[in-house]
Order: C-alpha cells, then sequence, then structure tokens
C-alpha cells in the first residue's frame, strides 16, 4: 500500500477532518465565550445524547453498511433498504424513550431547565439521518471530496448561522443553539443526497437476508462503540450528576480540545476500515499488515506535536481563547494531554478488527472499556472533580488501546519493532515529493 497513490484522497480527507477542528474554534470563539455557563452546559448535554444515539445507529446500522457495501459486487440496493429500516427503527425507539422519560433524566443531571431541550432531540435525529446514510455511501467508495462538501456545509454552516444570530442580537441561549444545528444538519442531508445520488437506489422492501446480516454483524458493533461513547461521554453525565451543568461548562471548555483526538481517529477511520475490509476479502494479508503498521505509526508522529502543545502551554491556549475565563480547567487540559499517545493504536487496531468482520471482539473490547471507564470515572469524579473525569478518560484510552491492539495481534502478526522500522518509509515519501 503506497501512501503517495492516495495523496489526493489523503489531502481531501485530511481536508474533512479539519472541519471539525475549524468548527471547534469557532464554536470557543462564537459559543463558549458568548453562552451563560448553565446555557452551554444545557446544550453540551443535549448534544452528547446526540452524539450517544446518532453513534449508537451508525454501529448498528450504518458500519455494517460500510463493511458490506465496500466489498466487490455488493447489491447496494438491498443493503440501502436494510440500514434505512434498520436506522428508522432504533430513532423512532430512542426518541420515544426521550420524550417519556425527559423529566427524570434531567433532574438526574441536576439542571431542571434540561427537559423541554430534550424535546427537539428527535427534530435532530431527523435532520442528521439522510447526512450520516449517505457519508456512508459515499465513504464505501473512496469519494473523500464529496465527503468534505457534505461536511462543509454542517462544520461551517453552523458558525455562520451563529454569527448571524449574533448580528441579530438573538443568540443568548441554548435553544438557538439547538435550532441552529437542526437548520445546518438539514442542509448537509440535502448536499449529501445530491452527491451520492447515484448510490442511493434501494429495494421497496429490506430482503430479510440483508437485515439478518447486518442485524449479526451490527449488535456487535454496537457493543464495540460503546468503548468510544464510554471514553467519550460517560464523563460529562456522571460529572454533571455529582456537580451540575457549570462544572460540566467549565469541564467542557477544555474538552472541546480533545476534539483534535476525534479527528485522527475519524481519518484513520476513513481509510483504514474500507481497506483493511477489500484487502482481506482479496487475502493479501501481507499488504493488510504493512497497511496496519504504516498506520500506526504515521498517526503516532502526528499526534506529537498534539501532545506537546496540550501538556507545555495550556495556560497560553486557555487564555488567548476564553479570554480569562475557564483559567480553573488548566489542570484538566493537560491530563488530557496524556491520553493522546493511546489514540492511534485504538484507532488503528479497533478499525482493522471491524474491517476483517471481527465485530464480535470489538464488541468485547467496548463492554470491558464500558466497566474500566464507570470504575474510573465514579473513583475519580466525586474527589477530583472535572480533573477526576479527565484522569477516568486517559485510564480508559490507554486500557483500550492494549486490549484492542492485543486482540489485532491475533489477526495481524504486528510488532513494535515492524511498526518503527516503517519510519524509513516516511522518509522516502518525503524525498519523493521533494524531488518530484
Amino acid at each position: 500500500m503506497e501512501f503517495g497513490k492516495h495523496l489526493d484522497k489523503g489531502i481531501w480527507g485530511l481536508a474533512d477532518k479539519t472541519l471539525p477542528v475549524v468548527y471547534g474554534l469557532a464554536y470557543v470563539l462564537l459559543v463558549i465565550r458568548a453562552l451563560p455557563e448553565e446555557e452551554f452546559g444545557n446544550f453540551v448535554l443535549v448534544q452528547e445524547i446526540f452524539l450517544i444515539i446518532t453513534g449508537l445507529a451508525t454501529a448498528l446500522a450504518l458500519q455494517p453498511l460500510l463493511k458490506f457495501v465496500a466489498e466487490e459486487n455488493a447489491d447496494i440496493r438491498s443493503w440501502n433498504s436494510a440500514a434505512v429500516a434498520v436506522t428508522v427503527v432504533f430513532y423512532t425507539a430512542c426518541s420515544v424513550l426521550i420524550v417519556i422519560f425527559r423529566v427524570p433524566m434531567s433532574e438526574s443531571l441536576k439542571s431542571p431547565s434540561l427537559a423541554p431541550l430534550l424535546m427537539y432531540l428527535p427534530a435532530m435525529f431527523a435532520a442528521a439521518f439522510v447526512r450520516n446514510f449517505t457519508l456512508i455511501l459515499l465513504q464505501s467508495r473512496f469519494m473523500i471530496r464529496e465527503i468534505f462538501w457534505t461536511d462543509a456545509f454542517h462544520f461551517l454552516g453552523v458558525p455562520l448561522l451563529i454569527w448571524i444570530y449574533s448580528r441579530m442580537h438573538i443568540f443568548d441561549s441554548a435553544y438557538d443553539l439547538i435550532m441552529i444545528n437542526i437548520m445546518s444538519l438539514t442542509v448537509s442531508s440535502l448536499v449529501g443526497l445530491f452527491l451520492s445520488r447515484s448510490l442511493i437506489g434501494m429495494r421497496l422492501i429490506p430482503g430479510i437476508r440483508e437485515v439478518r446480516k447486518m442485524w449479526d454483524y451490527g449488535k456487535w458493533a454496537f457493543g464495540g462503540t460503546v468503548s468510544g461513547l464510554a471514553v467519550s461521554k460517560a464523563d460529562t453525565f456522571i460529572l454533571a450528576a455529582f456537580t451540575g451543568p457549570i462544572m460540566v461548562a467549565v469541564y467542557s471548555s477544555v474538552k472541546v480540545f480533545v476534539r483534535v483526538y476525534e479527528m485522527l481517529t475519524q481519518v484513520i477511520q476513513m481509510f483504514v476500515m474500507p481497506a483493511a475490509s477489500r484487502l482481506s476479502a482479496k487475502g493479501d494479508y501481507a499488504s493488510l499488515k504493512v497497511m496496519v503498521e504504516k498506520a500506526i505509526l504515521f498517526s503516532t508522529i502526528g499526534i506529537v506535536p498534539v501532545f506537546l502543545a496540550f501538556l507545555i502551554l495550556p495556560s497560553s491556549l486557555v487564555a488567548i481563547l476564553y479570554k480569562g475565563r475557564y483559567m480553573e480547567a488548566i489542570p484538566i487540559l493537560q491530563v488530557f494531554a496524556v491520553a493522546s499517545l493511546a489514540v492511534p493504536l485504538s484507532a488503528v487496531a479497533g478499525n482493522v478488527l471491524m474491517g476483517l468482520g471481527h465485530a464480535r471482539t470489538v464488541f468485547v473490547v467496548g463492554v470491558l472499556m464500558f466497566l474500566v471507564s464507570i470504575v474510573a470515572y465514579l473513583a475519580f469524579i466525586p474527589v477530583l472533580a472535572g480533573t477526576g473525569a479527565a484522569v477516568g478518560y486517559v485510564i480508559t484510552s490507554y486500557a483500550s488501546a492494549f486490549l484492542a491492539g492485543w486482540f489485532l495481534k491475533k489477526h495481524v502478526p504486528i510488532t513494535a519493532r515492524a511498526v518503527l522500522g516503517r519510519a524509513n518509509d516516511i522518509v522516502v515519501f518525503v524525498k519523493n515529493r521533494l524531488g518530484a
């Protein structure tokens, strides 16, 4: 697998995953600075519930869709129908439960004003559904440029709408931000629908065979996704249960920096999972091993500058971005820095296992990580509040990397020495590009 052959797609992929960073920066400048802490904390809780449900829907139906339509000679129409059916059922069930239990949920999170905001989650699910579905279809064909434009209308649309609302002096609550997200997700869905129109074909009634295969694969992917959600979401809810929305706002003010970890994970997922699926389907395990080694090394090198910036320059980052607000969150960012070095191995190993069809293994890792995260968060949050949540995040990140890497070695015989040996490939690549 020669990296240079995929440079054009890689540049578009990097540009696509830079969009959340741009979104995050605008989020800092236009949202966290502007909204009252309680309103910001409430929006964080709504957004986290939204991301959890959409993440689980992706694991249950869309990850299997990516796995199966990425294979050669796949019947796209049948798989599309099965994915849509499973996703609609899941979103409908979750929406009903949220509406029924919105008051107990808000009370358990120490935020009575959260209950009316939860009523808008079904609209958010509906606005994001087509967008997420079309992104998977585009990814299955490595249509990275089209993915970029679909994402751009959301990640750049939100800041634009916030700026317009602010200029009109009507942006001052979590409700306003929810409405803005619904609008941008809807437009992004329409763009994705247009760009993936050649892949959208569906059957009127989903096939039983496809639904069953999707369920057999998706139920394990669903469990595996718990790992990522436990690491990235459970801390917020446990912190809210102990401290309320204001401490959630403080914690989230620096957790927004961790989106760079999510960006790296998504870049890895964009290329590694479909590549692993295709290489394994062809029986080309030699190329698969090379791909895995390069992915681990290149992504680890890429995350080192982030590690150093979060560890050494947290005071400057927080002071510049928040103009004196949230300075108490500086130690939390330093703790988050430690987690960065676990991200590459965890992301590569998890996506290779999914691409190889070992969704059950990822499920096992997910269950174990869920248990580790809950124990870690409950042990440290009551004592250290936001800093304790960050400590739990770090512990869970390294446990996830260790377990995913251990399971990966059973299928792809990688070693630390072989991974480090790929450093020469970087040198050769750079020389070739400079000489071009």
